[in-house]
Order: structure tokens, then C-alpha cells, then sequence
């Protein structure tokens, strides 16, 4: 089984997956929003498409033993925005090579802080989020309604194919 480290969140390193912002740091808020304080306004761009509604849905990350990855999933036509709600969490990310399937090869995984928004571009592999302290967290995801019918494309990895996340 493979091993992936978990590593900080940085702008270099996760660049070509997404973006991301801490929501809780009034200061680098300020410098990305029209509005200097009181209402940080239009701090990222989510592409949700045009087909249906965006939609709030929460996903329940848990704290297993092992932090495998047992699934691969992607989006074609729109971003996903995720954001920790009450505990830190691990997220893993890849971009697919062309004509290839998804694979663990592919992936990096990183740490999220509680309170950080995160952007995943169009077709970023990705998957379940994983609780770093806390047994079970909660994590907003933002959608179009009914991406899970619509706009995904997503692979279940046998025992051999899998992956697992390690703290570094």
C-alpha cells in the first residue's frame, strides 16, 4: 500500500489543485476583499456552473486508525469548496493524467485548518476528508445540487490500489 505524508498547506504546493483562505484571519481577508473590515466580501471565486442551484451539503470526516484512501472522485465541469468546521482535517488531491484512470500514484495530501476555505479546481482527484484531533469533524462542501448524480466521475480502489495518509 502506498504512503502519502501529509504535509502544511502552502500557495506553491497547492496552487495547481485550487486555492484557499483562512476565514478567521481578518488581516489576509482584508487585503482580498472591496470592504476594509465588518464584511469581507467576494474573497474567492467558486465556479458552481450554470445547470442547477449551488448547494450547502456537510460531510462527516472521522478519525479512523488508518487514513485510507479507498475511493477516487472528480468533477468535470465545476469546482468544490471545502471548509472544516470544528476540527482540523486531511484532504488528499491529485490532478489526473490524460487517457489514465484514476490512481494513487496521482495524489498529494495536505492539512487543513479549521476555519479554511478550500477551492478544488474542476477534474482535481480527491476524496473523504479525514478528522486530525476530534473522533468525527464536520466540513461544509459546497456543490451544485446533485453533483454526486451529475458531475462525477469516481473509482473504488481494491485493497492493492488503495493508499494511506501519514502525519508528518
Amino acid at each position: 500500500m502506498k504512503t502519502i505524508k501529509v504535509q502544511e498547506l502552502s500557495n506553491e504546493k497547492f496552487a495547481r489543485y485550487g486555492e484557499y483562505q483562512n476565514l478567521l484571519d481578518d488581516k489576509e481577508l482584508a487585503k482580498k476583499s472591496i470592504f476594509p473590515g465588518g464584511f469581507f466580501a467576494d474573497v474567492m471565486k467558486l465556479d458552481l456552473g450554470s445547470t442547477t442551484l449551488p448547494t450547502v451539503s456537510v460531510c462527516q470526516a472521522m478519525k479512523p486508525e488508518k487514513m485510507e484512501v479507498k475511493m477516487l472522485e472528480a468533477h468535470q465541469f465545476t469546482c468544490e469548496g471545502l471548509l472544516p468546521l470544528d476540527d482540523d482535517v486531511a484532504i488528499f488531491v491529485g490532478a489526473p493524467a490524460p487517457g489514465q484512470k484514476f490512481n494513487v500514484d496521482q495524489l498529494e495530501a495536505f492539512l487543513v485548518p479549521k476555519g479554511t476555505f478550500v477551492r478544488l479546481n474542476p477534474y482535481i482527484i480527491h476524496g473523504a476528508q479525514f478528522a486530525i484531533h476530534e473522533e468525527e469533524a464536520h466540513v461544509l462542501c459546497l456543490l451544485p445540487g446533485r453533483t454526486f448524480r451529475n458531475d462525477m466521475e469516481a473509482v473504488m480502489l481494491t485493497e492493492e490500489e488503495r493508499a494511506v495518509l501519514v502525519m508528518e
